[in-house]
């Protein structure tokens, strides 16, 4: 019989016999069948005692195992189902009926490796996915921490060499007023490309927070305009304004919305050449704000349209790289434009016809609905006391060209100054000077920032000093930490004149509510 079913299943399987149950077993171990086909009756070992042994290896848990017996018993069928065979044929049978029993329990057996090697490779894949997901995360945290140092690192050098500059022009020094002009230039340049790395980390992470108010889009224009100036000059181009100073209201960061405009302007400027002509226009369609910037520049190829506002995507440039850029202006644009609900397009009719750049905002629900314009920046700023002389401020910094050179303008402004560069020192002043104010570096030798402006808090009379975090460290978290620290104000260096003027007239109003 054993010969029997090896010939008919030889005839369409692959098969290995074996003639009694412990060389079975030991086969069965050795190959791995898809299926075992075994008499109940056999030397050494029975077929119910295989069965047994069989599930007590893993690599053979689940093959499934046909029994051949001389006799049709109810009660022994039952019992060697029940303890793992999946079928059973009573001798004699056809070959038909052999073949039939064998094919059905083989497909099945193929289908549940099929199911099982399947989900296994999902659970590969998903293993792997995660691994990948998790390393991509490590390396955009450590990316991030890069650029966050690097922002730092940069801006400290930046820092002492804007404030000469401003202060050289405040003395209305003549001298060397080109070469001057040329350095003030590259730093501004410089600044602007350290803030665009930042920004284009700050928004891909959600860490931009948006301090929203209703504001006029004139105003943000004419905000933008002011930043973008110097490079339109420089490229002499001719720039029309089509804004209504009325009546465009958008509920919206004005900082954040004005560095979106004045990217898209400094954009235009960069890829027109001199004396080309770009213009600005708004207007109010349905309940959008629709605002367009247009040049006569080099335009667009059909392949870069699309991609635009993608993360390094740049137009090719000459060699000598003269527009200059690190392709993110655009992406911080549309980011931003996203986060305040709008969106942003591009156009152009190919090389050498010139592009445009289609902003579209929501209209302000509030302000629009009841039609009052918004109060501009001027008119809320109207009245404000400016600060006056006697305020005695103290500078801490390690940079000693940096803690000099603010000290001097300050100075310069009628303000009292001193100077430390270091923790201890500044204690020491400090206890003898009693400063109004306190403009403090925080990455400091011996005792950081932090610390020194709580020992600062607790000397006699100083339990109320504003104090000002100086710092090359300017997202949001750092911005947080200092103000869970005590700190009045958050400067990011370089420190523009303008900001150091706004944070003093902020404490005089402050003085006068």
């Amino acid at each position: 019989m054993n010969r029997f079913v090896s010939e008919c299943l030889g005839r369409r399987y692959e098969v290995i016999s074996a003639f009694d149950g412990g060389d079975g077993l030991e086969k069965a171990a050795r190959f791995r069948p898809t299926l075992i086909v075994s008499n109940i009756m056999m030397p050494r070992v029975s077929g119910v005692e295989m069965i047994a042994e069989l599930r007590q290896l893993p690599q053979l848990s689940s093959t499934p195992i046909l029994l051949l017996s001389a006799k049709a018993d109810e009660d022994l069928m039952v019992k060697l189902l029940d303890e793992g065979a999946q079928d059973f044929i009573v001798k004699p049978f056809s070959e038909r009926e052999l073949l039939v029993r064998v094919r059905n329990l083989v497909v099945a057996q193929q289908a549940r490796e099929a199911t099982i090697e399947s989900l296994a490779r999902e659970h590969d894949a998903r293993e792997e996915a995660e691994v990948q997901k998790r390393l991509a995360e490590n390396a955009n945290r450590a990316k991030d921490e890069f650029l966050a140092m690097l922002g730092h690192e940069l801006r400290n050098p930046l820092s002492p060499i804007l404030t000469a500059l401003q202060l050289m022009k405040l003395r209305g020094e003549s001298g060397s007023e080109r070469e001057r002009t040329v350095i003030e230039r590259q730093v501004n340049h410089l600044t602007r490309l350290v803030d665009d790395l930042l920004d284009v980390s700050r928004i891909a992470r959600g860490r931009v927070e948006l301090k929203t108010e209703i504001v006029e889009l004139s105003e943000v224009v004419a905000k933008a305009i002011e930043m973008a100036s110097p490079l339109l000059e420089q490229r002499t181009h001719t720039l029309t304004v089509d804004v209504p100073r009325r009546g465009l209201l958008v509920d919206g960061d004005p900082t954040r919305l004005g560095q979106v405009v004045s990217n898209l302007l400094t954009n235009a400027a960069k890829y027109t050449p001199p004396g080309g002509r770009i213009s600005i226009r708004a207007e109010l369609v349905d309940d959008e704000i629709v605002l367009s910037v247009r040049d006569t520049g080099i335009g667009m190829t059909a392949d870069v349209l699309p991609r635009v506002f993608d993360l390094f995507v740049q137009e090719r440039q000459a060699l000598d790289r003269s527009q200059g850029g690190l392709g993110i202006g655009l992406t911080i644009v549309r980011n931003l434009i996203e986060r305040h609900g709008g969106s942003v397009s591009a156009r152009s009719d190919g090389p050498g016809t010139g592009s445009e750049f289609i902003v579209r905002l929501p209209v302000a629900g509030l302000a629009h609905a009841i039609g009052l314009p918004a109060p501009t920046s001027s008119e809320m700023a109207e009245g404000a006391i400016r600060p006056g002389g006697a305020v005695r401020i103290l500078v801490v910094d390690d940079n000693e060209d940096g803690a000099e050179m603010l000290a001097e303008t300050l100075s310069g402004k009628g303000y009292e100054t001193r100077v430390a560069h270091d923790a201890p020192t500044a204690l020491r002043v400090a206890a003898d000077f009693a400063p109004d104010i306190a403009f403090l570096d925080l990455g400091l030798p011996v005792m950081d920032g932090y610390e020194l402006a709580s020992h600062l808090r607790g000397l006699p009379g100083l339990e109320g000093v504003r104090l000002v975090a100086v710092t090359g460290y300017g997202q949001e978290s750092d911005r947080q930490r200092t103000r869970q620290a005590g700190f009045h104000h958050h400067l990011v260096k370089p420190v523009n004149i303008d900001a150091i003027e706004a944070t003093l007239l902020a404490f005089a109003q402050q003085d006068t509510e």
